[in-house]
């Protein structure tokens, strides 16, 4: 039996809210205009290729869906929840 510590909660868009939800965030133009990169390797992020998006000290930051970055942000996430339980 699982108990409320397992449980956890998955934020997710669809593709079709994820122009309004880039607006409400400002970023939409830039997105639009391929201004963008993947916070872990630089490249351009799309909407062909957008796997996430966090926040970062206030900023937006986007993750591409190369399974390296995928991996970086990963390890990236759970090495912030360590240092922030310390």
């Amino acid at each position: 039996m699982k108990n409320k510590e397992d449980k956890k909660t998955l934020n997710a868009i669809h593709e079709r809210d994820i122009e309004d939800f880039l607006e409400k965030l400002g970023i939409k133009e830039d997105f639009n205009n391929n201004k963008i990169k993947c916070k872990f390797c630089d490249a351009i992020v799309n909407k062909e290729n957008i796997y996430s998006l966090f926040r970062e000290s206030g900023a937006i930051k986007l993750v591409c869906d190369n399974p390296k970055c995928i991996n970086k942000m990963m390890i990236y996430i759970e090495e912030k929840k360590k240092k922030n339980n310390d």
